[in-house]
């Protein structure tokens, strides 16, 4: 067997450094919106590729000239990647000490921790996909691709280490171009079924890195070949930036950006003008730290309300231009040997615990921190009682054991829930999708002593007969058939709906019978129930554009005597009016009881989100627990009247005299 061939030293490269400056400024119009690149998010698949041709440049160098270690080179790309890494965490934790609620910064803890140790692509895909609403309370989101890359590199060198000592030299790129093969058909396949998984982890994403080690393998272009490669390579990476939705990225397109990097490398234009001009060497020897600190702007802008603003924008990316270049000059070029220039290091390093424990112990010493702050459910005593009550109220209140009444989609909640005196009689039945979830400590609280109820509810999922969900997961259908239609049979206990009417003649996200309308569907549906035997429905619960409980400790945290959070009752009769008709008519025609929470949430023309500075919604449309509280009176009158119906009868059935 025989080693890799003596390898060429692999030096700075001007037009890599410009794919650099490419792939950043992608990524930056996409995250902060500049039209038209709509699918900028491509950028990392160029950085990908040309972290795979650096690193099979770096290695098989030293491979060739013998002075190659396992431990040298994960220092080297420690000194490239770790300082400026920990440094931006640093910065964000710090920042989230003065602005960030407890359970956000709880959250950022977590994140904090796995971006430091390189895993935060693991929980980023376990906890949503990246293209995912709210994405943008996650500061450290963009720290996935760095891990992917880490993760690389912890393998990568053994397996060209292995090809080394153990095949011949002439094996080397049919066993990266098979290994390259087998990744890219792991990333397809996910991306017909789980393109979240897809998206966030090595395997499906190796072949991206392998595909730049090839082009390390293979013989450079010249003659006029060049520069249509290059300007090739240069059109399919801008079209890439263009063309594509994100929502299942990456797939067999991934192909366009990855061939263009590709053919822009084998081109090898270092003098080129578009590649090489003076703006995109300065953007590309900082990109890396600008891209670290980018999306912590991007986050700012979300959270203050500024996204989109194009003045907020332009200063937004100007700070992500500042802040990378101090980042570069103080944190990137001052961690690597004095001797060092701003370029690919290709000397050996030695491998020292000195060395080593230097990198190892801050990033330690990070994740300490993390956890600690974790462990401190994110440290509530640094606000004051009434910020802390106001950030409690974001943390749903069940009561306990009503975990098993309501399922989330694809699960199914049990049917033999009930909650009041133990052992009583059902007096009863309360069913409905989350907001009747979150509603359920305040129908308990308004029961009478020496009574129950019957819950169970399902996300998504409004109680009204024959509706069927649009979303494949859902077992909605199956749930409404098991709790709700066996009581449009005649019955004598009261039934309490409660639902989110108006969301679902919006969203389109349920089908009925015939192709009714959901209008008619509910109107149908309540009067079946109505007429079988005694049913009330809260009508619509106002709505708000944030969630209630974070915007009030904000606003608190900024004002300790900040107003409480309201909207004219206009806009909710306004949005909820159709809805509303709908429950009034099946009131007027079949009976239908309606429970009106306008005049408990909507005094004096208001609807309040807050009151007294306490929460009344934990998000934009669920009560909190003391919201539910608030809302006991509403159904008090349910439960007295089935008291007053089982006094009567109970007098009723006394000896006669």
């Amino acid at each position: 067997m025989s080693g890799p061939a003596p390898q060429p030293k692999l030096g700075f490269r001007a037009d890599i450094n410009g794919l650099r400056a490419i792939a950043v400024l992608a990524v930056l119009a996409f995250h902060f919106g500049v039209p038209p690149f709509r699918s900028g998010f491509t950028g990392v698949d160029v950085f990908f590729v040309i972290s795979g041709y650096l690193m099979t440049g770096i290695i098989l160098g030293r491979l060739g000239r013998h002075n190659f270690s396992v431990p040298g080179f994960y220092l080297d790309r420690a000194r490239r990647i770790v300082p400026a890494l920990l440094v931006l965490v640093t910065a964000v934790l710090a920042l989230g000490w003065f602005i960030l609620l407890p359970d956000e910064y709880i959250i950022l803890s977590k994140h904090a921790g796995s971006a430091v140790t390189f895993a935060s692509n693991l929980l980023f895909w376990k906890e949503s996909g990246y293209f995912d609403p709210g994405v943008d309370q996650k500061w450290l989101l963009h720290s996935w691709s760095l891990s992917v890359e880490w993760q690389f590199y912890l393998l990568y060198p053994l397996l060209l280490l292995a090809i080394a000592k153990l095949a011949p030299a002439a094996w080397l790129r049919p066993i990266l171009a098979l290994a390259a093969l087998a990744s890219f058909g792991v990333m397809v396949a996910l991306s017909l079924t789980t393109p979240d998984a897809g998206f966030y982890l090595l395997p499906p994403r190796a072949w991206e890195m392998l595909a730049g080690g090839l082009v390390f393998t293979l013989p450079p272009l010249a003659g006029p070949a060049r520069r249509i490669a290059q300007l090739a390579g240069l059109a399919m990476i801008l079209a890439s930036a263009l063309a594509f939705a994100p929502s299942d990225w990456p797939n067999a397109w991934t192909l366009l950006p990855v061939l263009g990097t590709a053919l822009v490398i084998l081109a090898g234009a270092t003098d080129s003008r578009i590649t090489g001009n003076a703006v995109m060497a300065r953007i590309g020897l900082d990109s890396y730290s600008i891209y670290l600190w980018h999306w912590p702007l991007v986050v700012l802008l979300h959270r203050s309300g500024h996204f989109g603003d194009w003045r907020w924008t332009l200063a937004a990316l100007a700070a992500s231009f500042l802040l990378g270049h101090l980042s570069w000059r103080f944190v990137e070029r001052i961690a690597r040997p004095a001797t060092a220039k701003p370029h690919i290091h290709t000397s050996p390093i030695a491998s020292t615990l000195r060395a080593h424990a230097g990198f190892v112990l801050p990033v330690l010493a990070l994740a300490v921190v993390s956890a600690g702050i974790w462990k401190a459910r994110g440290v509530p005593q640094r606000f004051s009682p009434e910020v802390q009550a106001a950030a409690a109220d974001a943390t749903p209140a069940p009561l306990p054991g009503a975990a098993r009444c309501y399922a989330d989609i694809g699960g199914m909640p049990d049917d033999d829930c009930t909650f009041g005196t133990a052992g009583a009689p059902v007096t009863a039945i309360v069913l409905g999708d989350s907001q009747a979830d979150a509603a359920l400590p305040g129908i308990v609280a308004a029961l009478p002593a020496g009574t129950a109820v019957r819950f169970s509810a399902y996300s998504a999922c409004p109680p009204v007969l024959g509706a069927r969900p649009t979303a494949t997961a859902s077992r909605c259908g199956a749930f409404l058939d098991r709790t709700l239609a066996p009581l449009a049979a005649p019955r004598a206990t009261p039934l309490i709906l409660i639902g989110r009417w108006t969301y679902y003649a919006e969203a389109d996200a349920l089908r009925f019978p015939g192709g009714t309308p959901y209008r008619d569907a509910l109107y149908r549906s309540m009067c079946r129930l109505a007429q079988a035997g005694p049913t009330y429905a809260m009508l619509p619960l106002p709505e708000f554009p944030w969630w209630v409980s974070r915007e009030l400790a904000h606003r608190l945290i900024a004002d300790p005597h900040a107003p409480d959070i309201a909207y004219p009752v206009a806009e909710y009769r306004t949005r909820n009016a159709a809805q509303i008709e709908v429950l009034r008519r099946a009131g007027r025609d079949c009976g239908l009881v309606l429970l009106d929470p306008e005049p408990v949430l909507c005094p004096e023309d208001q609807c309040m989100g807050s009151r007294d500075r306490r929460a009344l919604f934990r998000d934009e449309q669920h009560v909190s627990g003391f919201g539910a509280r608030t809302l006991a009176p509403l159904f008090a009158p349910v439960f007295m009247t089935v008291t007053d119906q089982s006094s009567t009868a109970n007098s009723s059935a006394g000896p006669r005299k």
